[in-house]
């Protein structure tokens, strides 16, 4: 079996260095944007500071996320092959979609991005699904179901193109959210 016989397989997990650049990178933006608008008044530039003490605080004493009790790793929220797509749920459930099944598969937000799947009969998911099994936020479909993104490694570039690889028929529009 050579190299490009083997199954191409990409799994997606939360990454806490990701969300800790995130955070930070908003913290020091919110710096700059109050040290200008304190130099705008004519005040000192530090001033402005002192607006950003409770979200450090908040961030400081905030938990990171840590792997459940019991195992040694976190759960993959998406993994990819070529066979399947598979999303972990609520409570410890793993959803599989064969590609042949998936109706609609895109991501959607720049600043919060999240993958919206829909299968095309929730039937032949593993196991089935039922009628907003996988409600939360952002869902707007019954059988839709929505992975928020935000902190994955590897990111959303690498699962679009993913996407438009192993779907059939996608185009690169379709997986961007771009058509409607």
């Amino acid at each position: 079996m050579t190299r490009t016989d083997e199954p191409h397989t990409v799994e997606f997990r939360r990454s806490a260095l990701r969300l800790i650049r995130r955070t930070t990178l908003g913290l020091l933006a919110a710096a700059a944007i109050g040290v200008l608008v304190s130099l705008a008044r004519g005040r000192l530039w530090w001033d402005g500071l002192w607006v950003l003490l409770p979200y450090l605080a908040v961030f400081h004493f905030s938990p990171l996320p840590t792997p459940p009790r019991g195992s040694q790793r976190t759960r993959l929220p998406v993994r990819l092959d070529d066979q399947r797509l598979e999303m972990s749920g609520p409570g410890d459930t793993t959803l599989a979609i064969d590609w042949s099944n998936v109706e609609r598969a895109e991501i959607r937000g720049r600043l919060t991005p999240s993958l919206h799947v829909e299968p095309a009969d929730p039937e032949r998911t593993r196991p089935p699904m039922r009628r907003w099994q996988w409600a939360g936020y952002g869902q707007s479909r019954p059988y839709e179901i929505v992975v928020p993104l935000t902190g994955m490694t590897p990111g959303p570039g690498v699962l679009r193109r993913e996407l438009a690889r192993r779907l059939p028929g996608a185009t690169q529009e379709d997986t961007l959210g771009l058509r409607q």
